[in-house]
C-alpha cells in the first residue's frame, strides 16, 4: 500500500480548533432575535447571545400552542446576560438527536428586572416570543469529490451520517474503503461495507453512505482503479447527542424506542387533534390482580 505521508490533512484542519463547536452569534441587544440571522444551524452547533446593553436579559425556552406561548419545563435557559457575562454563560449547546430534517425552538425573552413577575405566568406575550424562533436543522455532513485531491478531518456525533458523491472529468475511476484503528496493534483494519451503494469496484462517478454508529476514529480512503490512496477523509465519533427527540401524531410515535445515558434529555413534541399527557411510570410493575407485568414506560392521554 502507498504511503500516508503524503495523503495527511493539513495542519489546520488538524489543530485542536476543530474539536470545537460551530457558533452562532445571535444579538439581543433589542431585546429580541435580529431580523438577519445565521442561515443556517445545525443540530451539535452552539448558540452565543450577546448584547450590548448594560441591561441585563433572561431567555428560557417555550412552545407555541396556537398563537400562545408557554414555557417549556427543563428547556433551554439563560439568566441575567449582560454585556460583561462570560462567553460560557451565555451559550446554549444544540446537542439535539432528530429524526427529521429540522425543528423549530421558540425562546422568550424578558429584561431580568421583570422576571420575577414574568416567571409566574402561565401564558407569556407574543411580542417577547414570538420574534425569537431558531430553526436547527438535523446535521448534514455531505461531499462532492472531484478529481483534485481533498483530505479533511471531521468531527462528529455518533448516529450522524457522511454522504459522499463523485464525478471524474477525467474518466478516474475511484472507490471508498473504511479503515479503523486499533489502539491495541496500533494498526488499522478494514471494515466490511455496510453502504447501498455497492463500492467494490473503481467507478468515475459513484457515492458512498456511512452512519457512524460506535464512537472512534474511521478512515475513509478514496482508493484509484490501482489500489492507490487519493485522498483520505479522518472521521472522529467522540460524542453522542445528550437530548432526544420524540414526536407524536394521531396515529404515531418517532421514536418510539431510544437509548439514552445519564444526564440524557428528551424533547416531547406533539400536534394532535386531542390534548395529550405524558405520564412517566414505573416500568415492570406487577399487577397483583391479574397476575401479569405491565411493561409500559409512557402513557399518553
Amino acid at each position: 500500500m502507498a504511503s500516508l505521508e503524503n495523503h495527511k490533512p493539513n495542519d489546520s484542519l488538524q489543530s485542536d480548533d476543530d474539536d470545537e463547536d460551530v457558533i452562532h452569534v445571535i444579538d439581543i441587544s433589542n431585546g429580541s432575535f435580529p431580523e438577519q440571522m445565521p442561515n443556517r444551524i445545525e443540530s451539535g452547533d452552539t448558540i452565543e447571545f450577546k448584547t450590548n446593553q448594560t441591561d441585563e436579559y433572561d431567555i428560557f425556552q417555550v412552545y407555541k400552542d396556537g398563537v400562545d406561548y408557554y414555557r417549556i419545563n427543563n428547556g433551554f435557559e439563560l439568566y441575567n446576560i449582560k454585556n460583561s457575562t462570560t462567553k460560557n454563560n451565555r451559550r446554549i449547546l444544540l446537542s439535539l438527536s432528530l429524526h427529521r430534517s429540522k425543528i423549530e425552538l421558540y425562546f422568550c425573552i424578558i429584561p431580568s428586572s421583570q422576571s420575577g413577575v414574568v416567571l409566574k405566568l402561565r401564558k407569556y406575550s407574543n411580542e417577547n416570543c414570538e420574534k425569537n424562533c431558531i430553526i436547527v436543522h438535523k446535521s448534514e455532513i455531505k461531499f462532492s469529490l472531484s478529481d483534485n485531491k481533498e483530505s479533511q478531518k471531521l468531527i462528529l456525533h455518533k448516529g450522524d451520517t457522511i454522504e459522499l458523491d463523485w464525478t471524474s472529468k477525467r474518466g478516474n475511476g475511484y472507490r471508498i474503503e473504511e479503515k479503523k484503528y486499533c489502539p491495541i496493534s496500533g494498526g488499522l483494519y478494514k471494515v466490511e461495507q455496510t453502504s447501498e451503494i455497492t463500492t467494490n469496484r473503481a467507478l468515475s462517478k459513484g457515492n458512498f453512505t456511512k452512519i457512524f454508529n460506535e464512537f472512534g476514529t474511521s478512515f475513509l480512503f478514496r482508493l484509484t482503479e490501482t489500489n492507490q490512496i487519493h485522498d483520505i477523509i479522518v472521521c472522529i465519533i467522540k460524542d453522542n447527542y445528550h437530548i432526544k427527540h420524540i414526536e407524536i401524531t394521531d396515529t404515531n410515535i418517532q421514536s418510539n424506542l431510544i437509548s439514552i445515558e445519564q444526564n440524557d434529555s428528551i424533547i416531547f413534541e406533539w400536534n394532535t387533534t386531542q390534548k395529550e399527557t405524558i405520564v412517566q411510570i414505573e416500568p415492570f410493575i406487577f399487577d397483583q390482580i391479574n397476575q401479569q407485568s405491565i411493561e409500559v414506560c409512557f402513557v399518553f392521554f
